[in-house]
């Protein structure tokens, strides 16, 4: 029987593949196009037939990487939801999942270090920023979120999460970083403004014995 040849997406697998093994195991700068054809079992031809170099095959894979936490985090959220909420749920999705790709934790760490390979990595920051505006925006003019500029708060936010990640990454502990992710976040609600303001003392709320006087009299 002839062997089966594989499938152009098989053999691209493959290749991403043997490289997050390899960048994993050896780091990024020690690993080489021909070690990564060795792993993946294929020619170095076959290998330059889907990438153009090293750092092409880095890109991909981190794309790749990207695009299935993004999907985590974006089947967490509620349409329609409360915004400060479905923040809370699409952080601690990308969170556990990154938690649970411990393979990809060197590469990643390593991926912001790489100047070849920075250029795609702000492309991935700022369709990030994009997304987390446009919800600080909703919950803003709903009234859920504090009314600061969205721009400005999208920013601060993405940064405080990525040093959330970049921890999970060092740590591979999760449950601190969402503990102080939330804390933050928790702080941008303004119901809880509004229901401090109720508790205050002279407010109507926190005087039940005038009403008790009252109702003696």
């Amino acid at each position: 029987m002839a062997r089966r040849q594989p499938k152009p997406r098989d053999s691209k697998d493959r290749i991403l593949s043997a490289a997050l093994a390899l960048f994993g195991e050896r780091g990024y700068a020690a690993t080489s196009v021909d070690d990564i054809a060795a792993r993946a079992g294929l020619t170095k031809g076959a290998l330059y037939y889907y990438f153009a170099d090293k750092a092409d095959i880095a890109r991909d894979l981190h794309h790749q990487l990207c695009a299935r936490l993004k999907e985590e985090a974006l089947r967490s959220i509620a349409p329609g939801g409360d915004t400060l909420t479905n923040l809370r749920r699409a952080f601690d999705a990308h969170l556990v999942a990154l938690q649970h790709l411990t393979e990809a934790h060197f590469f990643l760490r390593q991926f912001w270090a790489v100047e070849t390979l920075d250029a795609m990595g702000r492309i991935e920051h700022d369709a990030a920023l994009g997304l987390i505006e446009q919800l600080l925006r909703e919950g803003i003019r709903r009234g859920d979120v504090a009314a600061l500029d969205a721009t400005a708060l999208a920013r601060a936010l993405l940064g405080i999460f990525s040093e959330a990640t970049l921890h999970v990454l060092q740590t591979g502990r999760v449950d601190e970083a969402l503990a102080v992710v939330h804390r933050l976040i928790d702080a941008l609600d303004v119901r809880h403004e509004r229901a401090a303001r109720g508790r205050r003392p002279g407010s109507r709320r926190e005087h039940p014995r005038a009403g008790r006087a009252a109702r003696v009299k």
